[in-house]
């Protein structure tokens, strides 16, 4: 079990010895348990909490003390922050990264490449979801990759990162427009949408999103990096920025890919989405939490091969490849490439 996700309000978590012990709590009689189960501390490699469960101190400081990091998600699913263990007290790698931080350089070198890489994976994603379906010789798949493509050249030939955040806007336009057509009608995708997301496939794409972008920041903090100095998202508040930049090239490889496996295979139907009265938004309901979180940890941890007849990997050793390749950008000036969809 590499995650243990709390995904209620009614979950209570303490500590029992090495283990921590979930249990439910009866709505009615808050001090009975109607469910139990335990957990190793051994068998973890994180701990997702979405919305209030409740967790004892002692829970949180055995999970620091065994370098396990625990991710805050409120109920819609919008990133609260992170309490990440530092075992990697690797002052003189933040000196650099904060000297670095200064460079423009430096910032325009390295958001070229993950911008490079985001609109060629874009391009590749929208590939294999034509093949699937005999679409690729259709005028308009062609006329799609064809300007990603282009686009993806013009990206590395940027002047300035307000001329790539152009570029990058001009192809998720583009992206977002083709991808549509192959959500499934039960849960049809017009635009995108945020904050509120406005339907059930805006919903799930930024509720993984979200997922997705703890495990990028729980990687960048076990490498001794600060998870809010970033490149590309420089002018980002409160976030963190260098995880979103290192995000990127990740959103339509393994996220929109696995949102549209999820739902045209009816993992999640429209039952499991609820609109809210607060702000009009579409969200997972509770009960969708658990389908989805098996399909998630299904993806994220399924094998491939990165290039025939290389050694197999899965996603969780891309995200901490792709934050080496910083690593190797930042100490040692190197030209990196990040991941690329095969």
């Amino acid at each position: 079990m590499p995650s243990l996700v709390l995904t209620s309000d009614t979950l209570s978590v303490r500590l029992l010895s090495r283990r921590l012990e979930v249990f439910r709590r009866n709505p009615k009689e808050p001090d009975t348990a109607i469910a139990r189960t335990e957990v190793p501390l051994f068998d973890l490699d994180r701990v997702v909490l979405i919305g209030q469960p409740s967790v004892t101190i002692p829970v949180l400081t055995e999970l620091m003390d065994a370098g396990i990091p625990c991710f805050f998600l409120t109920a819609h699913g919008r990133w609260r922050g992170a309490l990440c263990p530092d075992n990697n007290r690797n002052a003189a790698r933040r000196i650099r990264q904060y000297e670095q931080a200064s460079d423009p350089v430096f910032g325009l070198h390295v958001a070229r490449r993950l911008i490079y890489a985001k609109l060629r994976n874009s391009r590749r994603v929208l590939q294999r979801l034509a093949a699937n379906r005999e679409l690729t010789d259709t005028p308009e798949h062609e006329s799609v990759c064809n300007e990603l493509k282009h686009l993806s050249q013009r990206a590395t030939g940027a002047e300035t990162l307000d001329e790539l955040r152009g570029i990058e806007g001009l192809a998720a336009a583009r992206y977002f427009r083709r991808i549509g057509t192959f959500f499934p009608e039960s849960a049809p995708f017009r635009e995108r949408s945020r904050r509120p997301p406005r339907d059930a496939a805006n919903a799930l794409l930024s509720w993984t999103y979200t997922i997705l972008l703890g495990e990028v920041e729980g990687a960048v903090r076990s490498h001794g990096l600060d998870a809010s100095i970033g490149v590309l998202h420089v002018d980002t508040t409160n976030t963190p920025s260098l995880a979103l930049d290192l995000l990127e090239p990740l959103r339509p490889a393994i996220a929109d890919l696995l949102v549209l496996s999820i739902l045209n295979h009816n993992i999640l139907r429209p039952e499991h989405f609820e609109v809210s009265g607060e702000d009009g938004g579409t969200y997972l309901a509770e009960e969708a939490r658990k389908p989805y979180f098996i399909a998630y940890e299904q993806a994220m941890t399924r094998r491939f091969a990165l290039v025939k007849g290389a050694p197999h990997t899965d996603f969780r050793r891309v995200i901490d490849a792709q934050v080496c390749a910083y690593l190797r950008a930042l100490e040692q000036g190197s030209d990196e490439v990040f991941f690329l969809l095969p």
